[in-house]
């Protein structure tokens, strides 16, 4: 039998070329975290799929979910997201941890869907959350954080947006034009907004159960955002007021059509979006969920935000973002003359580059000719070249 030199369906090999893609996306998303006061945390892979099936919905909690029986006839399960773990390790110290929490992680998640553009079964996710403020500063902190990781990139204005909403707004819209009864038709549709274009917005209002009457009103709401009452939620006039400010070089838009399908969310919801026309698409979102620790019996405010690898690295490419030179690390080539020279090179030269922080390569081809052998160290990313 002949194995298949292809990785499981949904997951991705990385050859250093690759690898050092991811690499220099994880270290610059740390660069920008920990420059804004975070710390990182981290726990197993492997969870109680119980968690996931009492929080996550049908979706993620069944039907997406790797989970299986360890020898002990457990139900455990691969993590399909972090937020879970996250409230179970802090539920787990909730005494002891001095709040406010401002924590992140790049955690290794999977989960059982089809593979398609910018979504595979095995991802990583950057996690950043801040736990035991209220809405307000720490909402303007995460946009904040979000704008300050675009530039870290080398992003512009030009390439990119980051769009909010408030679901509380939203819900006092929503009882001010009397749709209380239709209130998940109204979030359905406006989750599906900018997936629809023509009368297919009317056609999907109407299949959810919105009169014509009932569509032209949320239309125009979508239409003039500036007729929402924004000032009874005091956190979405900071962000107004003070956002163009500090950060001018980032479009930060308030829309209503920003909802989030994800039930938990209370406050603040945002999605970043590219604005490259082969990928226009939203990238990555988050927002407030006071409700995080609820699972675990504990309660505390909270506002985070999960930025998928993939989407990221797709970014990048589409806007020519990648560094040319990927290591930042000096890589010498060593031409060993012979094999008497071994014991210099190995004996003094290595360990003073190890001791520089430089990398090596030795080039053994004796017989070659040493232009040849330059030029191979050279290829091969070697920045300078000795003989010895």
């Amino acid at each position: 039998m002949t194995l298949s030199t292809q990785p499981y369906k949904g997951t991705r090999d990385f050859y250093p070329e690759e690898l050092a893609k991811r690499n220099y996306i994880f270290n610059t998303w740390r660069k920008v975290l920990i420059a804004s006061g975070f710390v990182e945390y981290d726990c197993s892979i492997l969870e109680s799929a119980e968690m996931y099936l009492a929080k996550s919905g049908e979706e993620l909690g069944s039907k997406q979910l790797y989970a299986f029986e360890d020898k002990g006839e457990r139900k455990i399960a691969l993590r399909p997201e972090m937020t879970p773990s996250l409230a179970r390790m802090v539920a787990g110290k909730f005494r002891e941890l001095k709040f406010p929490l401002r924590w992140f992680s790049i955690p290794n998640c999977f989960r059982y869907e089809r593979p398609q553009k910018g979504r595979t079964r095995e991802f990583w996710q950057l996690n950043a959350d801040i736990i035991g403020l209220e809405a307000g500063e720490a909402d303007l902190e995460i946009l904040l954080l979000l704008g300050k990781t675009f530039l870290e990139f080398g992003a512009t204005k030009e390439m990119f947006s980051i769009r909010y909403g408030h679901r509380g707004l939203l819900d006092e819209w929503i009882n001010k034009n009397n749709l209380n009864d239709k209130k998940e038709a109204v979030y359905a549709l406006l989750d599906n907004w900018r997936k629809l274009v023509g009368d297919k917005k009317l056609a999907f209002a109407t299949e959810s159960g919105l009169t014509e009457n009932e569509f032209k009103i949320v239309f125009q709401m979508v239409e003039n955002p500036n007729q929402i009452d924004t000032t009874s939620f005091a956190e979405i006039a900071l962000i107004q007021k003070t956002l163009p400010s500090i950060l001018p070089e980032v479009e930060f838009v308030f829309d209503p059509t920003i909802v989030r399908g994800i039930a938990y969310y209370t406050g603040l919801v945002f999605e970043a979006f590219d604005h490259n026309p082969e990928n226009n698409r939203a990238m990555f979102g988050g927002g407030r969920y006071d409700n995080l620790l609820e699972l675990f019996n504990q309660k505390s405010p909270a506002v985070g935000v999960g930025v998928g690898d993939l989407t990221w690295h797709e970014f990048l490419v589409g806007w020519n973002l990648y560094p040319e030179n990927l290591s930042e690390t000096t890589k010498v080539g060593i031409m060993a003359l012979n094999r008497n020279s071994l014991t210099e090179i190995f004996g003094k030269t290595i360990p003073k580059l190890i001791s520089e922080n430089k990398l090596y390569e030795v080039n053994y081809e004796y017989e070659r000719s040493e232009n040849k052998r330059y030029d191979a160290l050279k290829k091969r990313g070697c920045g300078e070249v000795i003989k010895i």
